[in-house]
């Protein structure tokens, strides 16, 4: 499916009162969401994990910051 074809129905999904910033929302995250898939691809992604050692690491060093 093209880029075009998968934006035209997200919107036509949308509430027919959505607003201009909820739709171009939607869009801007259907694009997040194809170059994230064109960087797998391309073999640029981080395994999984690899995301899930780095997330652990956040909490961990955010849990010592609120403690301090």
């Amino acid at each position: 499916m093209s880029d075009r074809q998968l934006i035209l129905e997200a919107v036509q999904q949308m509430p027919e009162q959505a607003s201009a910033e909820e739709i171009l929302d939607e869009i801007a995250m259907l694009a997040s969401i194809q170059r994230g898939r064109e960087q797998i691809r391309r073999g640029e992604g981080i395994p999984h994990e690899e995301v899930v050692k780095q997330f652990n690491s956040w909490i961990t060093e955010s849990s010592g910051r609120q403690k301090r």
